[in-house]
């Protein structure tokens, strides 16, 4: 019995401690952190930190990052390029894509104890062209990972 309560405790300690460190996603071929300056900042910046509140923690703050990348990168090459470093993990929320503007898809971690969560946010430039004329040729996408939680 002892040494089933043993098991049990060092699975547990291994789930905690695996629990607490962001799962890393690589960003997709053609994307750059090195962001050009542009009236699309606010828009960004927003993103970035609503994907910084939603999959902030108790265990800490999220793990979040943002990338340019080239203006014909479509929403399904960037969900399946995460989702196939997501082996497993549950899809949750809008990930076909609907919003013309803005797609958003999460995942998380199939773990009885302590899930993680992955986050991505696709934003694409205005289609008016006078609301278009501050943004660059490019798409965004903000990848953020949180730790793990029962909240």
């Amino acid at each position: 019995m002892a040494t089933i309560i043993l098991v049990l405790a060092a699975f547990g300690g291994v789930r905690w401690l695996t629990a607490g460190e962001h799962f890393t996603i690589n960003a997709p071929a053609g994307a750059s952190e090195k962001l050009p300056e542009g009236g699309y900042e606010v828009v960004v910046d927003l993103r970035s930190s609503e994907v910084h509140q939603e999959l902030r923690t108790d265990r800490g703050a999220a793990s979040v990052s943002t990338y340019v990348m080239p203006l014909d990168t479509s929403w399904d090459q960037v969900r399946s390029m995460v989702a196939d470093q997501l082996d497993g993990w549950e899809p949750t929320g809008d990930c076909l894509g609907s919003d013309p503007q803005r797609a958003r898809c999460t995942w998380t971690e199939p773990a009885r104890w302590w899930p993680r969560r992955v986050k991505i946010v696709f934003i694409r430039p205005p289609n008016k062209a006078e609301d278009r004329a501050a943004w660059p040729d490019s798409t965004f996408l903000v990848i953020g990972s949180g730790l793990g939680s029962n909240v």
